[in-house]
């Protein structure tokens, strides 16, 4: 069993954001905790990861997320990846610890420290942290309630299949991506035989049964792709960005398309919770 060591909070008052440190095995893992300051009973919780190259805390100031997540009641966490990379299972990605249990263990700690509401965590995160987490939609979907990606894709080649199809759950999921991404391809084949968008929208409309699809343009270079059934609350919702590159859209450090990503990916989550799909 891994030990866990985290710096608690030991005043009266709460401390709003700042950084926690645990022991995964045998490595001291970091992340970065933001709660609203007027928070009112438990707050749902984001799960906010990097993409690779970056940290924490660029990912924080670049996707801005706090900004719509605090005034909805929503705390967010920036996990670290080690070596500024999540473990995706991809030649590229340049760290072998178990993210997934790291992930875990930050949401134990986080619990412990924070008035959390344990039934609405979600998970999304830029690039390399967005395949992370669709891997988490696989290996984690017994703690987290729906899934958003930006600019990642999803690495199911070296994932065991049976951690994706034997869930015993529906999978919500977003997925936000430019046509001219020059680093994450939108258009198969991908360099590293991950699954691109329309790749992954088969792969997760087959799982879910999604067998309706509707089509909204917001403007000449958005469409939004739903996917959906009728006895279902499930969707999975496609940000398609025509023209758009490897960005985190919408935000003040990048191109304004006419949406934020961050308030979408907060609007897509706040229509789940985990006890929608597991009777605990």
């Amino acid at each position: 069993m891994n030990k866990i060591v985290s710096f608690l909070v030991l005043s009266t008052s709460i401390i709003y954001s700042q950084w926690f440190y645990i022991d995964q095995s045998g490595v001291t893992r970091s992340y970065y905790v933001s709660y609203p300051k007027n928070a009112v009973g438990p707050t749902p919780l984001i799960i906010n990861m990097h993409g690779y190259g970056d940290d924490a805390m660029k990912q924080r100031l670049y996707s801005e997320m706090d900004q719509f997540a605090h005034s909805k009641n929503i705390a967010v966490v920036y996990p670290e990846g080690l070596n500024k990379s999540w473990n995706v299972f991809t030649f590229w990605d340049a760290n072998s610890h178990d993210d997934v249990e790291f992930i875990r263990s930050m949401m134990d700690d986080i619990f412990k420290n924070f008035d959390i509401d344990s039934n609405k965590v979600y998970a999304c995160g830029m690039s390399n942290g967005g395949y992370m987490s669709y891997r988490l939609a696989c290996d984690l979907s017994d703690r987290i309630a729906a899934f958003g990606s930006v600019t990642g894709n999803f690495m199911v080649k070296n994932i065991d299949p049976n951690d994706c199809l034997d869930q015993n759950r529906e999978i919500p999921i977003i997925h936000f991506h430019g046509t001219n991404d020059r680093e994450v391809s939108y258009y198969p084949p991908s360099i590293d035989q991950s699954l691109t968008p329309i790749e992954s929208i088969d792969f997760w409309s087959d799982y879910n049964n999604l067998t309706l699809e509707s089509i909204e343009s917001i403007n000449n270079n958005v469409e939004i792709y739903s996917y959906y059934n009728e006895s279902s609350i499930v969707k999975f919702v496609h940000y398609k960005v025509h023209r758009g590159g490897h960005e985190w859209f919408g935000s003040t450090l990048s191109t304004d398309w006419g949406f934020n990503t961050s308030e979408e990916l907060v609007k897509f989550f706040l229509q789940y919770k985990l006890s929608d799909f597991i009777n605990n």
